[in-house]
Protein backbone atom coordinates (compact mmCIF):
# COMPACT_ATOMS: atom_id res chain seq x y z
CA UNK A 1 0.00 0.00 0.00
CA UNK A 2 2.82 2.40 0.88
CA UNK A 3 4.66 1.53 -2.34
CA UNK A 4 1.52 2.29 -4.38
CA UNK A 5 1.12 5.65 -2.64
CA UNK A 6 4.76 6.56 -3.33
CA UNK A 7 4.43 5.49 -6.96
CA UNK A 8 1.30 7.62 -7.32
CA UNK A 9 3.09 10.68 -5.93
CA UNK A 10 6.21 10.14 -8.06
CA UNK A 11 4.22 9.76 -11.28
CA UNK A 12 1.70 12.52 -10.65
CA UNK A 13 3.13 14.48 -13.56
CA UNK A 14 3.75 11.47 -15.83
CA UNK A 15 0.25 11.22 -17.24
CA UNK A 16 -1.35 13.75 -19.53
CA UNK A 17 -4.66 13.67 -21.26
CA UNK A 18 -4.78 13.48 -25.04
CA UNK A 19 -4.41 16.79 -26.85
CA UNK A 20 -6.83 17.79 -29.61
CA UNK A 21 -5.87 20.53 -32.06
CA UNK A 22 -8.62 22.34 -33.98
CA UNK A 23 -7.19 23.14 -37.42
CA UNK A 24 -8.60 25.14 -40.32
CA UNK A 25 -7.25 26.64 -43.55
CA UNK A 26 -4.76 28.73 -41.55
CA UNK A 27 -2.88 25.47 -40.84
CA UNK A 28 -2.05 24.99 -44.53
CA UNK A 29 1.64 24.16 -44.94
CA UNK A 30 2.27 23.75 -41.21
CA UNK A 31 3.91 20.93 -39.30
CA UNK A 32 2.53 20.05 -35.88
CA UNK A 33 3.91 17.68 -33.25
CA UNK A 34 1.69 15.07 -31.62
CA UNK A 35 1.98 12.20 -29.19
CA UNK A 36 0.24 8.87 -29.59
CA UNK A 37 -3.42 9.39 -28.66
CA UNK A 38 -3.50 13.06 -29.66
CA UNK A 39 -5.95 14.21 -32.30
CA UNK A 40 -6.46 16.85 -34.95
CA UNK A 41 -9.89 18.13 -35.99
CA UNK A 42 -9.60 19.66 -39.44
CA UNK A 43 -12.44 21.80 -40.84
CA UNK A 44 -12.42 23.22 -44.37
CA UNK A 45 -15.21 25.06 -46.20
CA UNK A 46 -16.76 23.04 -48.99
CA UNK A 47 -19.68 23.61 -51.35
CA UNK A 48 -20.98 20.35 -52.80
CA UNK A 49 -23.74 22.17 -54.72
CA UNK A 50 -21.08 23.54 -57.09
CA UNK A 51 -19.54 20.11 -57.62
CA UNK A 52 -16.35 21.05 -55.78
CA UNK A 53 -15.13 18.79 -53.00
CA UNK A 54 -11.97 18.07 -51.05
CA UNK A 55 -10.10 14.98 -52.24
CA UNK A 56 -7.06 13.33 -50.67
CA UNK A 57 -3.81 13.29 -52.61
CA UNK A 58 -2.11 11.69 -49.59
CA UNK A 59 -3.69 10.15 -46.53
CA UNK A 60 -2.29 10.14 -42.97
CA UNK A 61 -1.90 6.39 -42.53
CA UNK A 62 -0.27 4.48 -40.93
CA UNK A 63 0.92 6.75 -38.07
CA UNK A 64 -2.47 8.51 -37.96
CA UNK A 65 -5.95 7.25 -38.76
CA UNK A 66 -9.11 9.02 -39.84
CA UNK A 67 -11.73 8.47 -37.14
CA UNK A 68 -14.37 10.79 -38.61
CA UNK A 69 -15.02 12.18 -42.10
CA UNK A 70 -18.21 14.21 -42.58
CA UNK A 71 -19.72 17.08 -44.51
CA UNK A 72 -22.05 19.44 -42.63
CA UNK A 73 -24.28 21.69 -44.74
CA UNK A 74 -25.00 25.24 -43.61
CA UNK A 75 -28.39 25.53 -41.95
CA UNK A 76 -29.11 29.10 -43.04
CA UNK A 77 -31.81 27.94 -45.47
CA UNK A 78 -30.17 29.47 -48.54
CA UNK A 79 -29.84 27.16 -51.52
CA UNK A 80 -26.27 26.60 -52.64
CA UNK A 81 -24.70 28.06 -49.49
CA UNK A 82 -22.30 25.17 -48.95
CA UNK A 83 -20.98 23.96 -45.64
CA UNK A 84 -17.92 22.53 -43.91
CA UNK A 85 -16.04 19.27 -44.35
CA UNK A 86 -14.70 17.90 -41.04
CA UNK A 87 -12.09 15.22 -40.46
CA UNK A 88 -10.83 13.87 -37.13
CA UNK A 89 -7.35 12.36 -37.24
CA UNK A 90 -5.90 10.34 -34.34
CA UNK A 91 -2.18 9.61 -33.81
CA UNK A 92 -1.79 5.86 -33.29
CA UNK A 93 1.92 5.19 -33.91
CA UNK A 94 5.21 7.06 -34.10
CA UNK A 95 5.98 8.49 -37.50
CA UNK A 96 4.93 11.21 -39.91
CA UNK A 97 1.39 11.76 -41.16
CA UNK A 98 1.25 13.82 -44.35
CA UNK A 99 -2.22 14.99 -45.34
CA UNK A 100 -2.56 16.57 -48.75
CA UNK A 101 -5.94 17.67 -50.13
CA UNK A 102 -7.13 19.37 -53.31
CA UNK A 103 -10.41 21.20 -53.86
CA UNK A 104 -11.75 20.39 -57.30
CA UNK A 105 -14.55 18.86 -59.29
CA UNK A 106 -13.83 15.11 -59.52
CA UNK A 107 -14.67 14.94 -63.23
CA UNK A 108 -12.28 17.81 -64.14
CA UNK A 109 -9.03 15.82 -63.94
CA UNK A 110 -7.23 18.05 -66.48
CA UNK A 111 -8.09 21.25 -64.61
CA UNK A 112 -5.91 22.59 -61.80
CA UNK A 113 -7.56 22.49 -58.36
CA UNK A 114 -8.94 25.79 -57.11
CA UNK A 115 -7.38 25.21 -53.66
CA UNK A 116 -4.79 22.99 -52.04
CA UNK A 117 -4.21 22.10 -48.40
CA UNK A 118 -1.28 20.29 -46.79
CA UNK A 119 -0.63 19.45 -43.15
CA UNK A 120 2.19 17.38 -41.68
CA UNK A 121 1.72 15.74 -38.29
CA UNK A 122 4.81 14.29 -36.59
CA UNK A 123 3.98 11.69 -33.94
CA UNK A 124 6.68 11.28 -31.29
Amino acid sequence: MVAFALLSVCCAGCWRSALTINADKSYDGRTINLRIGDGVKLSLEENLTTGYRWEFLSRPEPACVIVMDEYVANTNGLAGSGGVHNWDFRAVDKGTCAVSLVYQRPWEKDTAPTQKFALTMVVK
